[in-house]
């Protein structure tokens, strides 16, 4: 481990990791607020774009994102549209996640009883309270496994951002790679970077739950 010690590479794994999170958290966010609506939208009896989300569902789950990403960078500029490195990246992790996202909350939303729904209105809850009273919290309790394990899988699936010409955590070891021979040192230290970004998601899932849980004993 002592490329740890120069002060260049150190650097270059603090950039990196502070490009990855970057990214990561940027991802995972954005890819929840639009995966929301769609979710919503698709439990409307009459949806009117429900084909159009169920292809690009499909399209975005069936085609890897790496291809995703190579098809903004290098060919959107054969289209007129030149794409940085960084928006480039962006734009394909968050049009890949999301679809995972949307999936994951329309099975939460389809696994609320229908009951669920007549009886807030029932109460006298309007459309909007009724979503954020009543059903929302029921689809997010259901997705929420899986929607922590989808943002997990951005955190590790940044590092295809390198390809693309970012200098996040992967890019920055190869260079350390390239510069000292080091290659298991190096991606030991990478690795457990990663680790503590995926620990970090774990952590806040195991406080999501657990004050989920101690709601639910409250009200009992």
């Amino acid at each position: 481990m002592n490329f740890l010690a120069d002060p260049y590479y150190r650097q270059l794994l603090w950039d990196g990791g502070r490009t990855t999170l970057t990214i990561s958290l940027v991802v995972i966010v954005v890819s929840n607020l639009i995966a929301l609506p769609l979710a919503i939208h698709m439990q409307r009896p009459k949806a009117r774009l429900r084909r159009v989300v169920l292809a690009y569902s499909f399209f975005a789950r069936a085609v890897p994102a790496l291809a995703i990403l190579f098809a903004l960078y290098y060919g959107m500029p054969r289209l007129g549209l030149t794409l940085d490195p960084v928006p480039a990246a962006l734009v394909g992790l968050i049009f890949a996640s999301t679809a995972y996202n949307l999936e994951f909350l329309r099975s939460g939303f389809e696994a609320i009883p229908a009951g669920q729904a007549d009886a807030a209105r029932a109460l006298g809850l309007g459309p909007l309270a009724t979503q954020l009273k009543v059903l929302m919290p029921q689809a997010y309790a259901s997705a929420s496994p899986a929607l922590f394990s989808n943002a997990i899988q951005m955190v590790k699936g940044s590092s295809l951002a390198s390809l693309v010409a970012v200098s996040e955590l992967t890019a920055a070891s190869t260079t350390i790679i390239a510069d000292t021979y080091k290659a298991f040192q190096v991606l030991f230290v990478v690795a457990a970077i990663y680790g503590l970004f995926a620990l970090a998601i774990l952590g806040l899932q195991v406080l999501t739950e657990s004050r989920r849980r101690w709601l639910r004993a409250g009200r009992g």
